[in-house]
């Protein structure tokens, strides 16, 4: 039986649902030449497209993995940050059975896995080497560590060598499992890595092949709003594997101006013409690594954090938004060349 009649089998039909017969493509084999609405997409290859970019899936939660797939797929991005956390899709301790599971999902609509974001912060946590063995099995390259605090009760110099001890060991877990692991450079006081130096004493000696950055810009620039944040993006681009952009509500409307929810403590916003700069930066060091978005401005009715369920808008509504910032960060990526 050839191809033809092989869809002839699977043709849509009463009683066959659209998800239905999408899976009896796949099955035969066809699915990426088949295009009914833009929703499943022909994966590029590394010769095409340089760089992912991917959603948060905090912005997801409101969906189960197969509709987390689609709705990433039909607003337009490579692939996904998937929450591998407590409370995220899928949890630290149930990674073995479920992480597949959101795999496939994503799998089915020909967008992938781009990185995963994860509470990893010690390579002898009971789950840490089951996510990540997990992980490396499903082709998932890169993934986000969770974070580590200073205490007031150590100093700052006694808790980087507890911190750095971690790192050696976790760097040691990703070279065997062939995964890359990020700090992303989170503002609040407490938090090591917000300042970046930190972070980069306790790496540089590392090998920046399995652990290194994820820069953070939208962090980076809350944390150096008056221009020091530029000489951190340059000290930590060699080392720079994975980055977050905080996408703005401006970017697409400016009636979206007084939507915005965090956008530092210096109460302003990176700008694209400061985004482009970053990218350019990028470029120069051979960044390959995932773009991860976050959309953290209002008018998402829960999907800017991690709700269960969105109120106050519709499905449609949040895609709207999503595609239009998606479409502008596209734009200027492309313009420093980086896609």
């Amino acid at each position: 039986m050839n191809k033809m009649q092989l869809i002839s089998e699977v043709t849509p039909g009463k009683g066959l649902t659209r998800r239905k017969f999408l899976a009896g493509l796949a099955a035969v084999g066809v699915v990426t030449n088949f295009n009914p609405s833009g929703l499943i997409r022909k994966k590029q290859t590394t010769s095409t497209r340089r760089v992912s970019v991917c959603i948060f899936s905090k912005h997801l939660q409101w969906l189960g993995y197969e509709g987390m797939a689609e709705t990433a797929a039909e607003v337009g991005f490579d692939g996904v940050a998937l929450t591998v956390r407590p409370g995220g899709h899928v949890l630290p301790e149930r990674a073995e059975d479920d992480l597949p599971k959101a795999a496939e999902a994503v799998k089915k609509v020909g967008i992938e896995i781009s990185m995963m974001t994860s509470r990893i912060t010690d390579p002898d946590d009971q789950n840490t080497e089951k996510i990540l063995r997990t992980a490396s099995k499903l082709g998932i390259t890169h993934y986000r560590f969770g974070y580590w605090y200073y205490d007031e009760k150590m100093s700052v110099l006694d808790k980087l060598k507890e911190v750095k001890s971690k790192m050696r060991g976790l760097a040691e877990m990703n070279k065997k499992y062939r995964i890359f692991g990020g700090n992303q450079n989170h503002t609040r006081e407490r938090y090591v890595g917000s300042s970046i130096w930190d972070i980069w004493e306790l790496i540089r000696d590392l090998d920046p092949k399995w652990i290194g950055f994820q820069f953070d810009t939208g962090n980076a620039f809350a944390e150096g709003a008056g221009g020091s944040w530029k000489t951190n993006a340059r000290l930590a681009a060699a080392h720079t594997k994975m980055m977050a952009v905080k996408t703005q509500a401006v970017w697409g409307d400016p009636e979206w101006k007084k939507n915005i929810r965090k956008s530092g403590k210096s109460g302003k916003i990176l700008t694209p013409d400061e985004l482009i700069w970053y990218f350019r930066l990028l470029k120069k060091t051979g960044f390959s690594g995932p773009i991860s978005t976050h959309y953290e401005f209002l008018g998402l009715g829960g999907a800017e954090t991690d709700k269960r369920k969105i109120t106050g808008t519709t499905k449609k509504g949040v895609l709207k938004i999503l595609q239009r910032n998606l479409k502008i960060l596209r734009e200027m990526l492309s313009k420093a060349e980086l896609i």
